[in-house]
C-alpha cells in the first residue's frame, strides 16, 4: 500500500481525541487569482457546507459512543486546505476518551468514516453493499497504528495505491459523494481531480527566484520576487520562511561590489539555496526570436509557476537556434518566452502582454509594468510581431526583439 491520504479518520493521544472529516471538493485554478476565487467559493457554497455538516453531526454522533458525556465540540467548521491539484473541505470535531474505553473501542464506534458513507450510515452502507458490484479493498478503509501507550493515527485510505504482491500493476480508488441533486459530468470531473496527483507526475522540483543585484541599490526588486515565491509556496505547499530568506540573501550579497545574478532555490521541504554569478553579457540587439509551438498543455501548471523543472523551455530554444522564443498556443495565441515575458508596443499607449488566464509566468518585471501602467494584458498574436515588440525579464529588463526563423524551420525550406 502506498497512501498520500490527506484526510485524518482520528487520532488518539492520551484522553483526546480528534476527527478532521473531509467533505467538499474544488479543482484548482490556473492563475493564482483563479485558486483564491475557486478557494472562496468552495468555502461559501451552501451545498458543499451542508454536506460537510451532516457529516460533522454523523462524526459527533459517532464520537458520543465512547466519549466523556458533553465532551464532544466542533472547533473548526468549513476549512478550506490547499492540495495540488483540489481544494478540499474539513472540519474539526473534538472528544474526551470515556473511562475504560480505548482505540480499539473509537475504531469500532466511528469505522467507516461517515465522510465516506454519508448519512445515515448504516442505510448508506446497505445501498452500497447492494449497487457497487465488487468489494474495494483498501480504498476508503483505514490505514494506521497503536502504539503500545495506546495512542493512534489513522487515516481514511483515500489517494492510496493498492500493489498486490509480485504485480506490476497498481490500483487507485476515486469516488466523490453523490447525493440526489448530483450532476453526472460534474462527479466525474471531481474524480479525475483527485487522481490528477498521479497522472501529472510528482518529480522533485525546486521554485526559483533569480534577481539582479547592484552595487549601488542592493537587490531592487527583492520584494517583488519574495512575495511572488510566497504565493507560488503557498499554492504549491512548499514550506517557506520569508523573513529568514531576506537576512539570508542580505548576508549572502552584503560583500559584493559589482552587478551579479542572484538565484534562489526554494525545496518543498523550505530549504533555501543561493547561487551567486556575475551579471550575463547583454544580448546584441535586437534579440532573434523565433515564434514555436507550446511545447506543453496550456492547463501545464510548470506554466505558472518559475520551477528546476523548466527543460522544456530550454529544450524549445535550443532546437529553434534562436537567441529566445516566444510560445504559440493552438488557438494561435502567444503567451511568453522560454526565459522572458512578451510584450508589443502600440504606438503611445502602453505595451500589450498576454494574460496570465493563457498559462504563463507572472513575471516580476511583467507585473511591474502593468502595475506603473505601462502594460496592458491583451491577446497577442503572430501576426502583431510585424511591428514594434520586446521580451524582457527583471534580470535584464525590456529588450528589443525581431521574429526570425527557427533553425528548424530554416531547414525544412
Amino acid at each position: 500500500m502506498l497512501s498520500l491520504s490527506p484526510e485524518l479518520f482520528f487520532t488518539l493521544e492520551g484522553d483526546a481525541l480528534t476527527c478532521r472529516p473531509m467533505k467538499g471538493t474544488a479543482v484548482r485554478g490556473e492563475t493564482l487569482g483563479e485558486d483564491a476565487a475557486l478557494a472562496d467559493a468552495l468555502a461559501g457554497d451552501p451545498k458543499q457546507r451542508a454536506e460537510n455538516l451532516m457529516i460533522v453531526d454523523l462524526m459527533r454522533n459517532d464520537l458520543s459512543r465512547v466519549a466523556q458525556a458533553g465532551s464532544v465540540a466542533v472547533p473548526e467548521l468549513f476549512r478550506v486546505e490547499r492540495y495540488p491539484t483540489v481544494h478540499q473541505m474539513t472540519s474539526t470535531v473534538t472528544a474526551t476518551l470515556a473511562e475504560g474505553a480505548d482505540a480499539v473501542d473509537v475504531l469500532t464506534a466511528l469505522f467507516p468514516c461517515g465522510s465516506i458513507t454519508g448519512a445515515p450510515k448504516q442505510r448508506s452502507m446497505e445501498v452500497i453493499a447492494a449497487v457497487e458490484p465488487e468489494a474495494r479493498g483498501i480504498y476508503t478503509g483505514a490505514i494506521g497504528r497503536i502504539d503500545p501507550h495506546g495512542d493512534a493515527a489513522f487515516n481514511v485510505a483515500i489517494r492510496t495505491l493498492a500493489v498486490p504482491a509480485g504485480a506490476d500493476m497498481a490500483t487507485l480508488g476515486l469516488g466523490s459523494g453523490v447525493v440526489a441533486d448530483s450532476r453526472v459530468d460534474e462527479e466525474y470531473a471531481e474524480c479525475l481531480a483527485k487522481g490528477a496527483f498521479v497522472t501529472r507526475g510528482q518529480a522533485p522540483l525546486d521554485l526559483i527566484e533569480t534577481m539582479a543585484f547592484d552595487p549601488d541599490e542592493g537587490l531592487p526588486l527583492l520584494e517583488a520576487h519574495l512575495a511572488r515565491l510566497t504565493a507560488s509556496a503557498r499554492a504549491l505547499g512548499f514550506r517557506f520562511d520569508r523573513h529568514g530568506t531576506r537576512n539570508d540573501l542580505q548576508a549572502a550579497t552584503f560583500r559584493l561590489r559589482t552587478p551579479a545574478r542572484v538565484r534562489l532555490l526554494l525545496a518543498q521541504s523550505g530549504a533555501t539555496a543561493i547561487e551567486v554569478a556575475a551579471m550575463p553579457a547583454p544580448f546584441a540587439a535586437p534579440l532573434c526570436v523565433a515564434v514555436v509551438p507550446l511545447p506543453v498543455d496550456p492547463s501545464d501548471f510548470r506554466l505558472r509557476y518559475k520551477t528546476s523543472d523548466r527543460g522544456f523551455y530550454d529544450a524549445a530554444r535550443t532546437a529553434a537556434g534562436t537567441d529566445e522564443v516566444v510560445f504559440v498556443r493552438p488557438d494561435g495565441l502567444l503567451t511568453e518566452g522560454s526565459f522572458t515575458s512578451l510584450f508589443v508596443g502600440d504606438g503611445d499607449g502602453p505595451l500589450r502582454t498576454p494574460p496570465l488566464a493563457l498559462g504563463l509566468l507572472p513575471g516580476v518585471l511583467r507585473s511591474g509594468l502593468i502595475d506603473s501602467g505601462r502594460a496592458v494584458e491583451a491577446n497577442v498574436s503572430p501576426e502583431d510581431l510585424s511591428g514594434q515588440f520586446f521580451v524582457g525579464n527583471a534580470l535584464r529588463g525590456l529588450m528589443p526583439a525581431v521574429v526570425a526563423i527557427a533553425k528548424s524551420e530554416a531547414l525544412r525550406l
